[in-house]
């Protein structure tokens, strides 16, 4: 992970984060800080450079990337043609592997499955400087 420079616009997103971000290497827990904290290469793609627009949340306290959870969603549709034509090759039209496809071709890019990149003491730094600048909300 690079230094990370965030953006007001982003801290107000910690107060969803109900999960401690796992020690780098281990296991994903879908707590989102590292979304949150750094648009990845693909994100930034979408769009904004300071807030991901394929961040989801799956209304538990867990985030996914909405790139490999549900691109179709997420994707402009001119940069779906080559997937929806995979789908079509499918009996009735309506197989899904083109999205299947590009579920995993994301999911592959992103590295998961393979656990936490996000950089401890790069998150531990985001979140002091969170605090440092949150604001008392105004009764």
């Amino acid at each position: 992970m690079d230094k990370l420079e965030p953006a007001g616009a982003v801290w107000h997103l910690l107060h969803l984060v109900s999960m401690d971000k796992p020690p780098q290497g281990k296991p994903c827990n879908g707590c989102g800080l590292c979304c949150i904290a750094e648009v990845c290469d693909l994100g930034k793609e979408l769009g904004d450079e300071e807030r991901c627009r394929a961040l989801i949340s799956l209304g538990t306290g867990r985030f996914a990337c909405g790139l490999v959870a549900d691109p179709y969603r997420f994707l402009p549709p001119e940069r779906l043609v080559p997937w929806h034509a995979i789908d079509q090759l499918a009996p009735g039209g309506q197989g899904g592997q083109g999205e299947q496809a590009l579920k995993a071709h994301f999911a592959g890019l992103l590295g998961a499955g393979r656990g936490c990149d996000a950089d401890d003491e790069a998150i531990q730094a985001f979140q002091d400087e969170a605090d440092a600048n949150r604001q008392l909300p105004l009764l």
